[in-house]
């Protein structure tokens, strides 16, 4: 079959992205073609697989989406695609991967302005076009929460849906080199080994909850805070959480990696791995963490928090957020007696079905295809 891929913008470090990349490769794998249509390119370009970068002019962000959604029709008439996969919210399309939260359902929450402005009817009447009654776009969901939220909204019957698993990679794994990776890590980073390393992964600050990270750990007890080392892996822009930890006197424990590819590796270096998202569809950081052997500190908003809960890999902050409840969280899991974390991830990493995603994926877009 010949599969086109579509998303507004690829950049190597964003969990769509990522998601994308490994389902594009399971496809390859069964003997399909895939070329991935995009508005803005960041990083390497694949050597197996086509990439046609569109481009997105306009001077609002839902102008430059329009604009890419026209411009990819265009260049996907006459060229005998056999399925249309879309991994943003497109008319059109075969495919939709699922992995952005219910846009009017959030809509719903603001105020009549912001409901009735350009930028909110044009990303509703994209959601509208995959997900109405009407539509015969099929539907690759990672949150059930979510496709309830979707069923809701829109009434979208429950044949379009199909549920899939996580899909992490398995060299996320702690191996036997774990404890030499993880010291080469921390000295790497300045992290002392009688410190304590607080890691951030996530692109996306804002929605990510880096102010409430920064909070917590400003309000841990002097004694402990200035133990603890806040390193936030992640492409955005910092500056505005940089003031906000100088405002709060720990500008000096607080570091903004960039993207790295390194991942694994800062996994493994640290001590706990905090996620306190305002909202999140699933957090694939929190399992990669978990498996690792490093235990996490999270919200309840995130897809993926049950998973922690289940296999008491850390700890969970409910609905309605509390910034005490984290920040007593962050005390006891750093500092609290040891926990054998390494024997609970062995039996996470062998017991939970959160690796064959991609492969699910791409069976169900290739299914009764050539």
């Amino acid at each position: 079959m010949k599969l086109a891929f579509a998303l507004f913008k690829y950049f190597p470090y964003g969990g769509l992205q990522k998601d994308m990349w490994r389902i594009a490769h399971a496809c390859v794998s069964l003997g399909h073609e895939v070329e991935i249509f995009c508005g803005l390119w960041q990083g390497d370009r694949p050597a197996t697989i086509a990439v046609h970068v569109l481009g997105k002019s306009g001077l609002s962000n839902h102008t430059k989406n329009r604009r890419f959604a026209e411009g990819l029709a265009a260049a996907l008439t006459g060229q005998g695609f056999d399925r249309v996969v879309g991994f943003d919210k497109l008319p059109g399309l075969d495919w939709y991967y699922a992995a952005d939260s219910c846009f009017k359902t959030k809509v719903e929450q603001r105020g009549w302005l912001y409901r009735h402005s350009p930028r909110a009817k044009h990303f509703l009447a994209c959601e509208e076009a995959v997900f109405s009654p009407c539509s015969t776009t099929e539907l690759l969901m990672i949150s059930a929460s979510e496709m309830a939220a979707y069923q809701q909204s829109y009434g979208t019957v429950a044949e379009r849906f199909h549920l899939l698993p996580p899909g992490i990679s398995r060299d996320r794994i702690a191996g036997a080199d774990a404890n030499e990776r993880a010291a080469t890590a921390r000295v790497g980073l300045g992290v002392k080994d009688d410190e304590k390393l607080l890691l951030m992964v996530g692109s996306g600050f804002k929605t990510k909850g880096v102010d409430r990270a920064i909070t917590a750990l400003a309000a841990l007890a002097e004694d402990q805070r200035q133990r603890v080392k806040l390193k936030i892996a992640g492409q955005d822009k910092p500056a505005r959480y940089l003031a906000l930890a100088k405002k709060l006197g720990v500008e000096a424990s607080v570091e903004f990696l960039g993207g790295r590819d390194d991942v694994p590796e800062l996994l493994l270096a640290a001590d706990l791995l905090i996620h306190p998202a305002y909202r999140e569809n699933t957090g694939t950081v929190l399992l990669e963490a978990m498996v690792a052997g490093t235990p996490v500190l999270t919200t309840a908003v995130c897809g993926y928090a049950h998973y922690i809960t289940d296999y008491q890999m850390g700890a969970v902050v409910a609905s309605p957020f509390s910034a005490d409840a984290l920040q007593q969280q962050l005390a006891r899991l750093l500092f609290a007696e040891p926990v054998d974390w390494f024997g609970r991830a062995q039996h996470f990493a062998t017991t939970a079905d959160i690796y064959s995603m991609p492969e699910r994926a791409a069976t169900l877009i290739t299914a009764g295809g050539a």
